[in-house]
């Protein structure tokens, strides 16, 4: 019982997190709600007395010609409804009202609330994501973790906040009623409760089932969610297209999805019978109470005010219990999303350390002391006793061929994993005793496989200071001087290029001419200036009027925004893949000029760009084989000077 009450205080501190003041609002119209009822059960047997002219009981024997006069008698001379009537239907009118407003009032509170839950749970879901390592969005269980605690949560929080005030309210109004009903007799009120048992119990059994049914089919919603996404998204779309794949990628996807929906189906359908007969038994139980209480105003033992409210209670009494069932039971299937959200969130970040990384200004080096790394779930290292030491300032080429470990060395170093064996030290201190956020600042890098960001080009390049920037730091403060075409710049203000465009960026962290320096050591300056809004173009289909760019003017804009970042250490995997042999040419070419000083270290399987570093490492089978210069490692003769030769050769 433990676990389940741990989850629903956690439920409770969800809702106040993601907004107290929703919260208390809700909480208000639903006791208010949940009490009008009530008030308008009791005003109903009231108007019906009022109506009839009874006293109290023994007005149901009476013919209906003493009704009629019963009737007669109160109205006024003038055949005018009395006051007191008058009263009594402002009355029902007024709660009516009041019942209508506070539901559409709670509607929008609930939807708002809803929203901000949504919200709420999932930045929780990226933000403990993000804390932790590298290894976990490898493993295959890790993501049925994580699709389990991120599914549904378009509708989930919504429904968890419906289904509770749906609870709350109905054991309220439950309550309420079953008040008015005291003196209707007990054996109604067994009957009351008793019939919706089997009910609780079918919808209770229909939850857990529906929940283990859900949990068993998480890698067919993967597979069937990345069957759709071959057949709908940019990336895949041309090979798809060329190869006529859509048919094929389709009948996967139906595969997946059947697989991941039919079992559901299948249970709702088998919960059909169940829910009948228990629909059956609620029924047959109101069918009994009418007769009952038919009887008993036959019998002169309650009036037709009291008739009309016993049953008008009784039949809302069944609402409410239904409600509070239907809460209870969708708070129960909520519950075990949530065991999932929380079993999520409760996973430890395997990266850990408090210290704090050195100032950019302070490195001095970083080594490798005896690494080994295996990946999850790998039969052999990917890295077997690698020691190795970077000082400031070295260029350093890490070659190899593929599945030598180069990537997996660089992984290391900027702690997206921690090593099995050995440590990575920065300054002498141990990376594993600093917070990792801390320490990665110290890296920019240029991984082999980049992404591509469908934003403004300047916010491309922004993006290698971690997104520190907002609107107002990039808006333009341009005052045009009159007609003399000049114009004058203020603080932080945008530059003009050379033809006096204006080109529509601010000064930014850093500076716009940080941004325009990054660009041009890159060698997509030119372009970037040139394009329709300049650095605030929007790169990419995926927005109206964005600007496409080739690959490699996609590794362009990724080389410029690791030039971007302020940190002492610049790593490029195979930064020239997607470039052509002059843009190539001018990266490799003069190294120091994008480096600025920074130490370097890059990855590249052509051979002929790494002649120009202070020291070639040469990886093989996880380890490493040889270090030195060009010319040291070509005079060994060993597997760099046979790399070499034979790449060298093509080219001939």
């Amino acid at each position: 019982m433990q676990p389940g009450r741990n989850t629903i205080r956690r439920a409770f501190g969800l809702l106040a997190e993601s907004s107290a003041k929703e919260t208390i609002i809700s909480a208000i119209i639903l006791i208010i709600r949940a009490l009008l009822p009530l008030a308008l059960v009791l005003l109903l047997r009231y108007f019906v007395d009022q109506v009839t002219g009874a006293a109290g009981p023994g007005a149901g024997a009476g013919t209906a010609a003493e009704a009629v006069g019963g009737v007669t008698g109160l109205l006024n001379r003038d055949g005018a409804i009395p006051a007191s009537l008058i009263w009594l239907i402002v009355a029902l009118a007024v709660a009516l009202l009041a019942d209508d407003l506070l539901s559409y009032a709670g509607t929008y509170v609930t939807r708002r609330h809803a929203y901000l839950l949504e919200a709420h749970i999932s930045s929780l879901i990226h933000s403990h994501a993000g804390s932790l390592g590298l290894k976990h969005f490898e493993d295959p269980l890790f993501h049925d973790r994580l699709e389990r605690a991120a599914r549904d949560i378009s509708w989930r929080p919504a429904a968890m906040v419906s289904d509770f005030i749906l609870l709350l309210r109905g054991v309220i109004s439950f309550i309420a009623m079953s008040y008015l009903l005291r003196n209707f007799g007990i054996i109604p009120l067994l009957i009351l409760v008793l019939v919706f048992v089997p009910f609780l119990l079918v919808r209770a059994r229909n939850a857990s089932k529906l929940w283990e049914i859900r949990r068993r089919v998480t890698a067919d919603s993967r597979q069937a969610s990345y069957f759709s996404w071959l057949l709908t998204g940019e990336k895949p779309a041309r090979e798809v297209k060329l190869f006529d794949l859509g048919g094929f990628f389709d009948g996967l996807f139906r595969k997946h999805f059947r697989a991941s929906k039919e079992p559901e189906l299948e249970t709702v359908r088998r919960n059909f019978l169940p829910e009948s007969l228990a629909t059956l038994l609620k029924v047959s139980a109101f069918a009994g109470v009418l007769v009952y209480a038919t009887a008993r105003y036959l019998n002169s033992s309650i009036t037709a005010g009291e008739l009309a409210m016993y049953l008008v209670a009784f039949r809302q009494a069944l609402v409410y219990l239904r409600d509070t069932v239907t809460g209870y039971s969708g708070l129960a299937e909520n519950r075990l999303f949530l065991d999932d959200l929380f079993s999520f969130l409760d996973l430890s970040p395997d990266m850990k350390g408090g210290g704090t990384a050195p100032d950019p200004e302070s490195f001095r080096e970083i080594a490798a002391e005896k690494v080994t790394f295996t990946y999850p779930g790998a039969s052999r290292p990917a890295l077997k006793d690698v020691s190795l030491r970077i000082g400031q300032g070295e260029k350093v080429a890490i070659v190899g061929p593929n599945g030598s470990g180069k990537t997996t060395l660089v992984k290391l170093l900027c702690r997206l994993y921690d090593p099995d064996g050995g440590r990575i030290t920065v300054n002498g201190t141990d990376a594993a005793a600093i917070e990792p956020a801390s320490y990665r600042r110290l890296f920019s890098v240029v991984f082999q496989n980049f992404m591509l960001y469908y934003l403004s080009a300047g916010d491309n390049i922004r993006l290698g200071s971690g997104g520190i920037f907002d609107d107002a730091e990039r808006k333009a403060e341009v005052v045009n001087t009159g007609n003399t075409g000049q114009i004058e710049m203020g603080a932080g203000m945008d530059d003009t290029d050379n033809d006096g465009k204006i080109i529509k960026d601010t000064a930014g962290k850093g500076g716009f001419e940080e941004v325009r320096r990054a660009a041009a050591a890159a060698g997509i300056g030119e372009l970037l200036g040139a394009l329709p809004e300049g650095y605030d173009t929007m790169l990419g289909h995926h927005t109206e009027g964005g600007h496409e760019l080739s690959w490699g003017e996609w590794q362009k804009i990724a080389i410029a925004r690791a030039i971007y970042r302020k940190s002492p250490v610049l790593i490029l995997d195979e930064p020239s893949s997607s470039l052509d042999a002059d843009s190539e040419y001018q990266i490799f070419s003069d190294l120091s000029r994008i480096t600025g000083g920074r130490t370097c270290i890059f990855i590249s399987h052509r051979l002929s760009n790494v002649r120009e570093a202070d020291r070639i490492i040469v990886l093989d089978g996880g380890m490493i084989v040889e270090s030195g210069t060009h010319n040291e490692l070509m005079a060994a003769g060993g597997r760099y000077f046979t790399m070499f030769t034979r790449q060298k050769s093509m080219y001939r």
